[in-house]
């Protein structure tokens, strides 16, 4: 049985319950295009609220954005990318081609589905596509705040938090996303619909998606 799907051949996605993982692998190398997506997809918004309580009920209230930096350097993701693709463009461009990449890098994204098609074709492949119509509410609202954030979005357009929205507002093409799948008849029996509201969510469910998101450490998921 195939387990690996990307573009159109994602419409091939059986019917059956099991695990899916979204992955980050470009269809063309392209220095540029490379550097963007992984900025997009590294550079997590990370905001973070402080409240002090004084006497008489005030408050002193804080919020800041948080940047990520690595090393002693404090790089940033774009320092650190510009000096990789000088000096291993060659590597990277094989590696991408290769099916390591769902072996050495994380993913993007990882979920339970009682169906995989509407899981996964359905509910995430065919709306990310919809998204980036030009017509989209979501393409009409990037092409006028184009530094908006997965947050941002959900709060100015009134939408719920998904696969596909992450995927858009970072910029990442259908075209360069493949799922890996594992199909499998042993979920719990009471791992209820396929949906994004974790209010919606099964205990059973709930439980397991949790493991998987603690093991797996998708970039794109639930924080």
């Amino acid at each position: 049985m195939q387990h690996q799907f990307r573009a159109s051949a994602i419409s091939k996605v059986p019917h059956t319950t099991g695990l899916y993982a979204w992955y980050y692998k470009p269809c063309a190398f392209d220095q540029e295009s490379i550097k963007g997506a992984f900025t997009s997809i590294l550079n997590n918004s990370i905001e973070v609220s402080n409240s002090i309580q004084m006497r008489y009920g005030m408050r002193y209230i804080s919020t800041s954005q948080l940047s990520l930096v690595f090393g002693h350097k404090q790089q940033g993701v774009s320092d650190v990318l510009n000096e990789v693709i000088v000096t291993s463009d060659e590597f990277l461009a094989s590696f991408f081609k290769s099916d390591a990449v769902q072996t050495f890098t994380r993913p993007i994204y990882i979920g339970i589905a009682k169906d995989l098609y509407t899981r996964v074709y359905d509910q995430h492949y065919s709306s990310l596509l919809s998204m980036w119509e030009d017509t989209s509410p979501v393409s009409k609202y990037l092409s006028v705040n184009a530094d908006a954030t997965v947050q941002t979005v959900m709060d100015n357009l009134s939408i719920p938090h998904s696969f596909a929205l992450e995927a858009r507002v970072r910029q990442i093409a259908p075209i360069d996303l493949i799922v890996h799948i594992y199909p499998t008849e042993s979920l719990p029996k009471d791992i209820g619909p396929d949906v994004d509201d974790p209010q919606c969510e099964s205990a059973a469910r709930r439980a397991l998606e949790t493991l998987l998101q603690l093991v797996a450490d998708p970039i794109c998921g639930r924080r």
